[in-house]
């Protein structure tokens, strides 16, 4: 060394990372979904108790179609001629299958 003194400068000072902003994160990508999803099940919910405090207030009992008490009540007059000619010739008492079944 010689005897030369040797002077190096320190850089003291604060150094600044200045980070690249995105658009739109994966992290915040996943929260927005999430949150949606928190809405439509909400939204759900909501709709399945509205629909079902609306039906018990409004419930009604619905008449039940039994269909032709009697054969005087059916009308016959819409089916062709022949067609009421194998109806009449055909014609069994109102049975069962099984009853209807001879015994040899």
């Amino acid at each position: 060394m010689e005897g030369k003194p040797y002077l190096d400068a320190v850089y003291n000072e604060t150094v600044t990372v200045i980070e690249f902003e995105e658009g739109l994160d994966g992290e915040t990508f996943f929260l927005y979904i999430f949150l949606a999803a928190v809405i439509v099940l909400l939204l759900v919910i909501g709709q399945h108790f509205l629909t079902s405090f609306s039906k018990k207030s409004s419930s009604k009992k619905q008449a039940i179609e039994r269909g032709t008490g009697q054969s005087n009540d059916v009308d016959f007059e819409w089916l062709p001629k022949e067609t009421l000619r194998e109806i009449s010739k055909n014609s069994s008492p109102k049975q069962s299958p099984r009853q209807r079944k001879t015994v040899k």
